[in-house]
Formats: C-alpha cells, sequence, structure tokens
C-alpha cells in the first residue's frame, strides 16, 4: 500500500455541500458516472474505500457512496443535473436570460 494513502473514516466523508461542489465541478469536467465521480474524490483525497455492503451508513466507505447518492438526488430534483443512464448524469443548461430591448 502506498504511505501516502490511508484508509477512508468518517471524518473524511465530505459534508453533502461539499459533495455538491465536487460533483458539479467533475461535471463541467465531463466526468459524468456516480461511480467515477467517487473514484475522482477518492483519488484526489488519496483514501481506500472498502466495498460498500449497502448499509447506508455501516461503514466510512458506506457513508460516502450514501452521501453522494443523495447530493445527486437532490441536484436532480432541483433540476440541476438530469440522470441520462444508469449511473450516469449531465448538467442541465440554464435557459437564456431574457435580453432587455
Amino acid at each position: 500500500m502506498n504511505p501516502d494513502w490511508r484508509p477512508i473514516t468518517f471524518a473524511d466523508v465530505p459534508s453533502r455541500k461539499d459533495f455538491e461542489e465536487l460533483t458539479l465541478n467533475l461535471l463541467r469536467e465531463g466526468v459524468t458516472n456516480s461511480d467515477r465521480m467517487r473514484q475522482e474524490i477518492r483519488i484526489k483525497q488519496k483514501l481506500i474505500l472498502q466495498r460498500a455492503t449497502g448499509k447506508w451508513n455501516g461503514t466510512p466507505s458506506d457513508k460516502f457512496v450514501n452521501e453522494h447518492a443523495w447530493v445527486l438526488e437532490d441536484l436532480v430534483v432541483r433540476q440541476v443535473i438530469e440522470r441520462t443512464g444508469n449511473k450516469e448524469y449531465r448538467l442541465i443548461l440554464a435557459p437564456p436570460k431574457e435580453r432587455p430591448n
């Protein structure tokens, strides 16, 4: 194991606000797959995740995946992004502002 990398802890899980900012930045960079988004976030922080068990908050890795999933869903509901396929998302372009005459 690379000594710079370490197992994820609960303290490493970004807040939903931070996850949202990271997610939107990744979408702007062309990363559209939710698994790849989490991988990119994890790599930048040099975190070793365990396989998620699906128990929501049972482990730091589960909480990491669960919190990101909630952020994605919130962005979809707010119509900031849209789901284009299984684990695939894209930014929704804002309608053009009305121009003054």
